[in-house]
């Protein structure tokens, strides 16, 4: 790979990680135990497993969500779909273009977040989902947000790189040729609680 290794993060400077049910802490320690316990897990497309060298992005969300005792289809499609039918997806705005919008508002540390290209008529389980990914809240040290994942060429504070490991959540451009469809919690996970004393 042309890139070089990804990054890791200490569970200690995840922002919101401590007011986060018992559920979604295990699946976020999870994950990024899984990144630390692995040599380099490079990007190799069709893989799930770390005995196998590398990880596809569903292959890692897959591998991930099967230790916490989930039972996660294996695509990035069918895991859509899997958010979908269990009423658990929620659809990103067309024109959101940063974390302030409406339909961000519900995003909590150990949701999925998905991708897709082309013609996307989000909330359709047709959508070509093209990327996805765990989503770890914010830095302590600068509010940042970030995600876990697999992946060759996406970046973490400027520096692209390959493989499973921590990098930046950005919604993607207006004229992005990828755009952030939907996010939401596992199946298996606790939903969050909205307006209770701690949010």
């Amino acid at each position: 790979p042309a890139y070089g290794k990804p990054a890791l993060v200490e569970i200690k400077n995840l922002a919101e990680f401590e007011e986060l049910s018992m559920d979604r802490k295990k699946l976020i320690e999870i994950a990024i135990a899984t990144a630390k316990d692995s040599p380099w897990l490079p990007y190799i497309y069709g893989k799930a497993d770390p005995a196998d060298g590398g990880f596809d992005c569903s292959g890692a969300m897959y591998y991930v969500m099967n230790k916490a005792g989930l039972k996660p289809p294996r695509t990035s499609a069918a895991q859509y779909a899997w958010l979908l039918d269990a009423k658990r997806m929620n659809v990103v705005a067309d024109h959101a273009t940063n974390f302030d919008d409406p339909s961000l508002k519900a995003l909590k540390p150990g949701d999925l977040l998905f991708w897709s290209t082309g013609e996307v008529v989000a909330g359709l389980k047709t959508l070509k989902i093209t990327h996805v990914a765990l989503y770890l809240g914010r830095e302590k040290k600068d509010g940042l947000r970030i995600m876990i994942n697999a992946t060759d060429g996406r970046s973490y504070r400027g520096v692209k790189a390959n493989g499973y490991g921590v990098y930046d959540f950005r919604i993607p451009a207006k004229d992005a040729r990828s755009r952030l469809v939907g996010y939401g919690t596992p199946p298996g996970v606790a939903e969050p609680t909205f307006g209770s004393a701690k949010d």
